[in-house]
């Protein structure tokens, strides 16, 4: 028995020196570890969250900006040249009025006239085009028409001497390229240029008879 004491001994001494080696992880280690993976994580997630997203997919992104997606802005020459390309088809004054508080409107303006393809899309042709004849409007009318006013389009019916009210969704919800299907032509306007004819040095308001020279929109 003597002689193995010191053969224990030895064992002994050499499992605590491989034990002390051995990286002891402390609550206080583990603790530490999760807190610095979590804020991380949080730092990481808050960067997305602020403007790079916000965890949308891909297509939900995709779908949020086909919805949001804006018509195409008319120019009012080539709208005016449209017009023009169909003097075949059958043209419908145009109009605004300022809308009032319930029933109390303004009288209708006249502003000018459109056209569509086979006449087919009178209604599409005010509400697609209702920016150019509000636009018109107010050259027009700069005194009865304030900057602010909240303003109804229509057209005056071929059959019917009332005017018919448009509702602006009439030309959000067309189909895509219609614009080129329709024409606006304004009253001339002698201070500004616009839809203005020249016949014989004088400036006439159309050439459906074949009278006069169409000038640029300025």
């Amino acid at each position: 028995m003597k002689s193995s004491t010191p053969l224990i001994l030895f064992l002994l001494t050499s499992l605590t020196t491989v034990t002390s080696f051995a990286p002891v992880s402390s609550a206080h280690d583990v603790v530490h570890r999760d807190v610095l993976s979590t804020s991380v994580a949080d730092k990481t997630s808050a960067l997305f969250m602020a403007g790079f997203g916000g965890g949308e997919t891909s297509s939900k992104k995709g779908k949020n900006k086909k919805a949001g997606a804006k018509l195409p802005k008319l120019e009012a020459k080539a709208q005016w040249d449209r017009y023009a390309e169909l003097k075949q088809c059958q043209k419908f004054t145009v109009g605004v009025r300022i809308k009032g508080d319930g029933d109390k409107n303004g009288d209708w303006m006249e502003v000018g006239r459109v056209r569509s393809e086979n006449d087919e899309f009178t209604e599409v042709a005010v509400a697609r085009q209702r920016a150019l004849i509000a636009e018109h409007a107010k050259r027009l009318y700069p005194v009865q028409i304030p900057a602010n006013a909240f303003l109804e389009w229509g057209y005056l019916p071929e059959e019917k001497s009332e005017w018919a009210v448009v509702d602006k969704s009439k030309g959000d919800e067309a189909p895509a390229g219609i614009e080129k299907k329709m024409g606006f032509e304004g009253i001339s306007d002698k201070a500004t240029g616009f839809y203005c004819f020249y016949h014989e040095g004088r400036i006439v308001e159309r050439e459906d008879e074949g009278k006069g020279k169409r000038t640029s929109v300025v």
